[in-house]
């Protein structure tokens, strides 16, 4: 079920945002908390908080930190996170908070960032463990 839950979530935040969202900093906080916690098992690590800079908050970073993070980098434009699924494959989650292109750009960077860091790791450890064969 938690499988299923995840899929249509990361399916339905595909979907463009017509307004954006009046959360406060504390409420974004929740917010990612939640999901954090919703999906813990399934989180290659933590989700996160994107601010306008790319800065990116940690779902397991203490609330005042995150709260002076955002004081110094700027609202939140979104959330980010990286789940493996039951059947092995790697799934990317956006969920915008606002619509403006700087907000959307800089969540859309944060999740490129992170599938380019996955697929990195992924090439390693295929060939650490035989995938690539001495010349």
């Amino acid at each position: 079920m938690t499988d299923t839950s995840l899929i249509r979530l990361i399916a339905g935040s595909q979907r463009e945002l017509k307004e954006d969202l009046d959360l406060s900093p504390l409420q974004a906080i929740d917010r990612l908390q939640k999901l954090h916690a919703r999906f813990k098992e399934d989180w290659i690590s933590a989700p996160w908080i994107v601010l306008p800079d790319t800065y990116c908050i940690p779902a397991t970073m203490s609330v005042p930190e995150m709260l002076d993070a955002i004081a110094e980098h700027g609202e939140p434009c979104g959330i980010v996170g990286m789940a493996l699924l039951n059947d092995g494959t790697a799934r990317v989650l956006k969920i915008l908070f606002k619509k403006d292109k700087k907000s959307r750009d800089a969540v859309n960077k944060s999740a490129a960032t992170a599938w380019e860091i996955y697929l990195k790791r992924a090439r390693e450890i295929n060939d650490l463990f035989g995938g690539k064969k001495d010349a």
